[in-house]
C-alpha cells in the first residue's frame, strides 16, 4: 500500500500518478467495496484496472474491514466469438459448439473521464456508483451469507 499516493491532493490530471488507487463503495442493504488502480492516463481520461482486497478485520460472518491489494489484478470473463477473444488478447478458457464461440478471460480494465473535487480524483463506474481517491484506510463492507 502506497500511503504517499493516497494522501496527495489530486486537483488535475498532472497530479494523477500511475498506480493511484481508487475506491468504490456501493450497494443496497449491504456495502460493497471495489478497488481500482490507474494504469494509464490521457489529458482528460484514466484507464483503470480492478484490483483485489485484503481482509484486515472480520466484524461478523457478514461484515469485515478491507484494504486494497494493488498486486492482485482481477480479471473478467465472458462468452464471445473466437475473433473477439483474439482481438482482445483474451485467454480462452473453453470452447463452445464447434469452437466459433468461446468462454474467455481478460483483464478487468475500463476507461473513464476524470473529474476532480475536494482534492480527489473521481470517475463514474456505473450509473449507481463512482470511485474516488482512496485514503489508505480500511473500509467497512457487509454482505449476505
Amino acid at each position: 500500500m502506497n500511503q504517499v499516493l493516497e494522501a496527495k491532493k489530486i486537483e488535475s490530471m498532472a497530479d494523477v500518478e500511475i498506480g493511484h488507487i481508487l475506491r468504490d463503495s456501493w450497494g443496497y442493504d449491504q456495502t460493497n467495496i471495489d478497488y481500482y488502480k490507474v494504469i494509464r492516463k490521457t489529458a482528460s481520461m484514466v484507464e483503470i484496472r480492478k484490483i483485489g482486497q485484503k481482509l484486515v478485520q472480520r466484524d461478523s460472518d457478514m461484515s469485515e474491514y478491507v484494504v486494497a491489494d494493488a498486486d492482485n489484478e482481477l480479471f473478467d470473463s465472458a462468452h464471445m466469438s473466437r475473433a473477439e477473444a483474439v482481438k482482445r488478447g483474451a485467454e480462452i478458457v473453453s470452447e463452445m459448439d464447434g469452437g466459433d464461440y468461446v468462454y474467455a478471460r481478460f483483464a478487468a480494465i475500463s476507461r473513464h473521464k476524470a473529474r476532480f473535487m475536494n482534492g480527489k480524483l473521481y470517475v463514474r463506474i456505473e450509473s449507481f456508483s463512482s470511485a474516488s481517491s482512496w485514503d489508505g484506510e480500511a473500509d467497512f463492507q457487509s454482505h449476505w451469507a
